[in-house]
């Protein structure tokens, strides 16, 4: 109770994550979950209600993951797609799993992937880039998917890396209602019952191979 678990995970360093935990009354306390760099390995640590676990799947992936009572954070450290042709560079999946029924919450999600965990039942597609043709610029923003614009989620460098201060933040609210989706242009579907298991943003390649089932993708990666 009153601390606040900060997590540091960078996608070129996915052994090890470092957390910082602030506690009212004792202060800020550092610590870290740290796993081996090749072969499969697991740590984990607990604080109250919160829950860390870093796990090291195999030499090319590895995933932390951190959970309270209500939703499940993943965030996978993955080479890019032809890992040998883009320098062996990675990137950072991340998904995000209610773990009960959003209708319940008191607080419900918000953010460019939190917000697609409305619980309507409908996914809203926005823009997408065109990658038919053999130079791809990349331009869409979610445009049509997303209540405002990208901009409106941007934080500021100012504010620091962990602030959770943007314009639909729910960080410090006690109660708020799912997005406005009526003004969303984008194109609807119905989502099957169970299929919305979570919410993410996810490589390409991961998407064409269906290799995550049950993560819907947001449009606005």
């Amino acid at each position: 109770a009153d601390k606040l678990v900060r997590v540091a995970y960078l996608a070129d360093a996915p052994s090890r994550a470092e957390l910082a935990i602030v506690d009212a009354e004792a202060g800020e306390m550092a610590a870290e979950v740290k796993v081996a760099t090749l072969e499969k390995d697991s740590a984990a640590k607990r604080i109250d209600e919160l829950s860390v676990l870093l796990v090291r799947k195999h030499a090319r992936e590895a995933t932390l993951t951190v959970a309270n009572r209500e939703f499940e954070v993943s965030a996978s450290s993955r080479y890019l797609l032809w890992a040998q042709r883009n320098g062996h560079r990675k990137r950072l999946d991340i998904a995000i799993k209610p773990l009960k029924e959003v209708a319940t919450l008191d607080v419900a999600p918000h953010g460019l992937i939190g917000q697609t965990l409305d619980g309507d039942g409908v996914a809203i597609d926005g823009a997408l880039d065109d990658y038919s043709t053999k130079v791809v610029v990349t331009k869409a923003m979610g445009e049509g998917a997303i209540e405002g614009a990208a901009v409106d989620y941007e934080i500021r460098d100012v504010d620091g890396p962990f602030s959770p201060n943007f314009k639909f933040s729910r960080f410090w609210a006690t109660t708020a209602a799912p997005r406005d989706t009526s003004a969303l242009t984008g194109s609807r579907r119905v989502v099957k019952k169970g299929q919305m298991q979570a919410a993410g943003i996810l490589g390409d390649d991961l998407v064409a191979n269906d290799e995550m089932p049950g993560v819907v993708q947001t449009e606005a990666a």
